[in-house]
Order: C-alpha cells, then structure tokens, then sequence
C-alpha cells in the first residue's frame, strides 16, 4: 500500500467519523468534512491509488487537454476515446468558458512559466479557473479550480485547491 493510499484511507475514516450528511445541487446526499488537506513529496512517490482502479491515461490525457491544448472543445478528447466530459458538452461540443478555455483566456502557462524562471521567490505564482464573470457560462463550473506555485530551496511546489 502506496503512502498517498494510507493518506487517502485517513481521509476517508476522517470523513466517516466526523462528517456530515449535506443536501447539494445534484439531489444527491453527500457526506462531507469540508477543507480537508493531503500533502505529497512527488520526490518519494507518485500520488496515485493503488487501493482501487484510477483511469491514469485518462486522467493525464484530460491535463493535457486543459493546460498543452488549453482548449475547452470535447472533440479532442472523444477522439482520444475519453469520454469523462460527454454529459456537460453544449450544442458546439465544447464546455462553455471552462477550463482550458481560463487557461489561455489569461495566458496563464506562459506567464508561470517565465515567472518561474525569472523571479522563482514570487509568491503571486497563481494559476485559477474560477473566473466569476464567466462561472455563467461554464456547463460545469471546475473542481479542481486553482493552483499555487513555490520554490524553496530549489524544490518546486504545487498547491492544488479543489471544490469538491
């Protein structure tokens, strides 16, 4: 058992032992303890489960398509057999405003990334998908909706912030 599975499996008995039943937009009953956090040395090991299937490829193939493509038509993805965002496409097969679509809206990569390189201590290292203006129009407004960059020491760190 990985070191991300033992910290998920915490998390879990966290959630059952002190979460709560909460109604949501879907009608579906969800048991929750908001603002929870794991935290991963990528340097000792990759944060995949092994305690229960994960689509990998999938999951790499649908980054790419968000942060290389910054595109937020489903077409490339249907092409590449991932399926995972067929149930929120509109009439032009696309996701509204989300996403990739934030992503080069703002030209987030390219200003990380020359920010990386030419004043790696600035704490303003941000990239956000959550963009009120455009939330109206987003077939699903992200999950995982922003990341946060350092470096300390040379070692580079991520923070990711999801909703749900």
């Amino acid at each position: 058992m990985s070191l991300y599975d033992k910290k998920y499996l915490a998390l879990v008995d966290d959630i059952l032992e002190n979460g709560y039943y909460d109604n949501n937009r879907t009608g579906m009953p969800t048991y929750k303890l908001p603002h929870q956090i794991m935290q991963f040395n990528l340097q000792k090991e990759f944060p995949i489960l092994t305690t229960k299937f994960v689509a990998f490829k999938t999951a790499v193939k649908e980054m790419l398509w968000i942060y290389k493509d910054q595109s937020n038509d489903v077409t490339k993805l249907q092409e590449q057999n991932v399926h995972i965002w067929d149930e929120w496409v509109d009439e032009n097969n696309t996701i509204g405003r989300g996403y990739g679509y934030q992503i080069k809206k703002f030209n987030q990569i390219d200003k990380l990334i020359e920010t990386l390189k030419t004043n790696p201590q600035d704490r303003r290292m941000l990239m956000t998908m959550w963009n009120i203006e455009d939330l109206p129009h987003m077939t699903l407004q992200p999950c995982c909706f922003m990341t946060m960059w350092d470096v300390t020491d040379g070692n580079l760190n991520c923070m990711l912030i999801q909703r749900s």
